[in-house]
């Protein structure tokens, strides 16, 4: 018996859910085979697939028994494919990956052990963005105060690089009507029962391409995104009127921010945000929202500036020079978030 499990059945279960990825499947299933902690058994979930992809599954299986194939009849989308294959999971500790992704070596060895050691429930990591643009290292909140706190905002563990243990999603399941932000609804709900943080390392490759619906669907996206937004805040017992509701969504909305006055109530709503957390962590990432917010304000030019310049928030988000600098250039240049140009600084690497 592997010193990680609880019985006789597999100590980690992976679950790929799966949809006409046949070009990229066997890198993902072959960098869940590489662990050096062993998994285990690895499920397929072949969501209707038109290109191959259960051929590509279904080869892999017949030369690794840990590989199953679970093909569905036809695509019913990745809540759907991911509840099934949380069905028929048999791991104590369940792992999800994408279909275009790929594990470090040491992933699942070195998330069971975070969790082991800080007695947490779920897990995500750090990761690398690749396939489009400079790679670049997302290194998102990672305490539970900072998860906790940045959830307000916007989902910040990187779905295709949770472990969780089994009770999480036993108790907690993919919500279909919530398609396109279903991870951040169940880490949502999940936060009220168990206890999330980030392992502070790169564990995963995770692979952008044309086709995300981060990127071709952002604005249904942005409209399951922000009732979520407000259920949170409402969970967390934070109390919000009707425009500071709107304000708070308007800070990660995917959409530029013109009308200045909704900037100075943006700052506002953030410094009062800022006051209801006594944890150092959670109020720097709470303070930390101002810069994305002055960013979606680029075509304020030089209010915007002055405005980022003059708020307390600065100092509390600890931003830098180079923050400043970032700012400084969209302002010059009255960048809308949605252009062109925003898009191709963003993939070159700018910092703010």
């Amino acid at each position: 018996m592997h010193p990680c499990s609880t019985s006789d059945r597999p100590s980690i279960t992976v679950i790929i859910a799966a949809y006409n990825r046949a070009g990229l499947l066997r890198r993902s299933i072959c960098s869940a085979l590489e662990q050096s902690l062993p998994a285990l058994e690895i499920l397929v979930i072949d969501d209707g697939s038109t290109d191959g992809t259960d051929v590509v599954a279904r080869e892999l299986a017949l030369a690794d028994k840990r590989i199953r194939l679970i093909k569905l009849p036809h695509n019913l989308g990745p809540s759907s494919a991911r509840n099934t294959g949380l069905d028929q999971a048999r791991g104590d500790w369940i792992a999800i990956l994408d279909a275009d992704d790929i594990c470090m070596p040491n992933r699942f060895a070195r998330q069971v052990q975070f969790l082991q050691q800080s007695r947490l429930d779920l897990c995500g990591s750090w990761f690398v963005e690749f396939g489009q643009g400079l790679a670049r290292t997302a290194r998102w909140p990672h305490t539970e105060a900072a998860l906790r706190a940045a959830m307000l905002f916007q989902s910040t563990i990187c779905h295709p690089t949770v472990m969780a243990r089994r009770e999480v999603f036993d108790r907690y399941r993919y919500r279909e009507e919530y398609r396109l932000a279903e991870d951040y609804d169940l880490f949502a709900r999940a936060m009220a029962d168990f206890r999330m943080a980030n392992v502070p390392e790169v564990l995963l490759r995770y692979r952008r391409h044309p086709g995300q619906a981060t990127q071709t669907q952002r604005e249904a996206m942005e409209d399951v995104t922000k009732n979520i937004r407000l259920e949170i805040l409402a969970t967390q017992g934070v109390d919000a009127s009707k425009d500071e509701q709107r304000l708070h969504n308007l800070i990660r909305a995917p959409q530029s921010i013109s009308n200045h006055e909704d900037l100075l109530g943006v700052e506002a709503w953030l410094l009062k945000l800022a006051s209801l957390h006594e944890n150092p962590e959670a109020r720097q990432i709470i303070a930390s929202q101002w810069i994305r917010a002055c960013i979606r304000a680029a075509p304020l030019g030089v209010r915007m500036l002055r405005a980022y310049r003059a708020s307390p928030l600065r100092s509390l988000a600890g931003a830098g020079t180079r923050t400043s600098i970032d700012l400084s250039i969209l302002a010059a240049m009255k960048l809308d978030y949605r252009s062109s140009p925003f898009a191709t600084l963003r993939r070159l690497g700018l910092s703010a």
